[in-house]
């Protein structure tokens, strides 16, 4: 059985339930229009984004009240409506906010505490840099947790399904006095945020963020994690930089890599197992795998997978893991030779080879 897809979560049950809120709020709210208006064979074939969009559009329109008055009357119905549906309020504020900045960010603050206003706040970037920047600084000294992610997460400069922020993608360092201040947050939904924002930067500019990770690391327990997770890119890639900061030097070790089966067929899961001997230490230790799959024009596509971090050594290591040669959305496996290395604080130990048969 596959998993529900995440657009089924904004279904004919969601839009009744929505309509009848409403219609506890704003009597007048024509609730059957609102349903029999959306809910059509087109609706079904809608990704995520586009039911969002087109909900928060035929909401707005049926609704015909000004911005503001539309604003206050839906924050009551967004603390029942929360979560991934929720993102229906701040999508309102993103298509008819824009001409009323002070307004919208009352609003955002609001619906952002049961769902999240970060791709709602993007266009206010661009528009209203400056008044933005301030206000996501003002944000990041909330009591509320919820306001202080928004200010990190709304500014990422690459946020998966949001709108890039080009002016950060070419100049991240307005971003590092907001990211400062939110750099020993007590809240872990914060500082994952604070270390995702700085990971977006890195994939650009990262120099500046192995700059910032000297200036801030072993200070506090909360930024040394921000920190880490800042830097997995780069630690896959195998910075230097970003391997000596936590410690990952070369080990003294001798590596061994078995492979429970050297052919497979697609769909299959490859058995593997590595052993280390480590004649140093403790120190810390970084174990990954990586493997360069086949690819349909000969190439290798080389994609790195984390297995263990830990104060290990001296003495001897037994790991295992699996993997399974199935696609996913964002990889199709194709027949032929695929390379498995061990990679130990960054460096390739040993290799091995397994080749996968697949028809088509």
């Amino acid at each position: 059985m596959s998993a529900p897809l995440l657009k089924d979560l904004l279904d004919l049950a969601l839009l009744q339930r929505l309509a009848a809120t409403v219609s506890q709020h704003h009597p007048s709210f024509a609730a059957d229009t609102f349903i029999s208006t959306l809910w059509d064979s087109a609706y079904t074939e809608l990704s995520l984004k586009q039911r969002v969009r087109r909900i928060a559009t035929t909401l707005y329109q049926q609704l015909d009240l000004p911005f503001a008055d539309c604003c206050e009357l839906l924050k009551p119905v967004s603390s029942e409506i929360r979560g991934l549906p929720g993102f229906i309020f701040p999508d309102i504020v993103e298509q008819f906010g824009l001409g009323d900045f002070a307004t919208s960010m009352q609003a955002l603050a609001h619906f952002t505490c049961y769902s999240t206003g970060e791709f709602a706040i993007r266009p206010f970037l661009q528009s209203y840099p400056q008044q933005s920047m301030q206000q996501l600084q003002q944000w990041a000294g909330s009591d509320n947790m919820h306001l202080r992610r928004l200010a990190s997460e709304g500014c990422r400069p690459r946020l998966p399904w949001g709108q890039k922020l080009p002016q950060f993608i070419a100049d991240p360092t307005p971003l590092f006095p907001l990211l400062q201040r939110l750099k020993q947050d007590p809240e872990d939904y914060v500082r994952r945020s604070v270390a995702n924002n700085l990971n977006d930067i890195s994939k650009d500019h990262p120099d500046l963020v192995l700059q910032l990770a000297q200036q801030w690391h072993g200070r506090h327990r909360h930024t040394d994690w921000i920190l880490k997770h800042a830097l997995r890119g780069l630690l896959k890639q195998r910075q230097p930089q970003a391997l000596q900061l936590f410690g990952c030097n070369i080990r003294a070790l001798d590596a061994s890599l078995t492979l429970a089966q050297h052919q497979l067929n697609y769909g299959e899961v490859l058995n593997f197992a590595a052993q280390l001997t480590l004649h140093d230490g403790p120190a810390p230790l970084r174990v990954e795998y990586a493997i360069d799959f086949a690819s349909k024009n000969g190439s290798k596509r080389h994609k790195v997978f984390q297995w263990l971090q830990r104060e290990a050594g001296p003495g001897t290591l037994k790991l295992q893991k699996s993997y399974r040669f199935s696609d996913l959305t964002t990889r199709r496996h194709y027949g032929g030779a695929h390379q498995l290395h061990l990679i130990v604080n960054g460096n390739i130990v040993v290799s091995a080879t397994v080749d996968l048969i697949r028809d088509n």
